[in-house]
């Protein structure tokens, strides 16, 4: 990423969910969050080696115009091949990995993407709920998802470290 990228985006670029290819997977696994929010999500490199093995993965690019921003992968049930998580629901679409690379935070895109999943999982056939989680922490996301209308479950996931949100569709 060049500083070129960085002051080529501005709060009114135009956000998209864009397939990555061959010529942006590179662009895309060089996207890093801050320092201090490491431990709250996995590398993007790792979160697409997953994806290739995982028949339920749907993963995209999050471009500001044209410049890749960030990245998001759901799992989502209804695709073909796909079988439903243990412990969940057929009708469940998980926000999987989400991140907004540390040089475009505070530009108002976390929002902004996170209506664009949203809308995207209402369209998938039969889904009902949005479901994510969160390591808990200082700094965590926590408090962004609850402000967007997530509400905590109860219940924990990844052998007890994450707290479970959900956002009806």
């Amino acid at each position: 990423m060049t500083s070129e990228d960085t002051q080529s985006v501005t709060r009114s670029s135009s956000l998209a969910l864009v397939e990555i290819t061959a010529k942006t997977v590179r662009k895309i696994t060089a996207l890093k969050v801050a320092p201090s929010q490491q431990r709250f999500v996995a590398n993007n490199a790792t979160s697409i080696a997953e994806a290739y093995f995982e028949r339920g993965a749907w993963f995209r690019a999050i471009h500001a115009d044209d410049t890749p921003v960030g990245f998001v992968m759901l799992f989502d049930p209804s695709l073909s091949g796909a079988k439903p998580l243990e412990n969940g629901k057929a009708s469940d679409i998980w926000l999987w990995r989400y991140m907004i690379a540390e040089p475009f935070q505070r530009h108002g895109f976390g929002r902004s993407c996170l209506d664009l999943i949203v809308e995207h999982a209402r369209s998938r056939p039969g889904m009902t709920d949005l479901l994510a989680s969160y390591v808990p922490g200082p700094g965590c996301p926590r408090d962004f998802y609850l402000r967007y209308g997530f509400t905590e479950t109860g219940r924990t996931c990844a052998e007890g470290s994450e707290n479970e949100i959900s956002l009806p569709l």
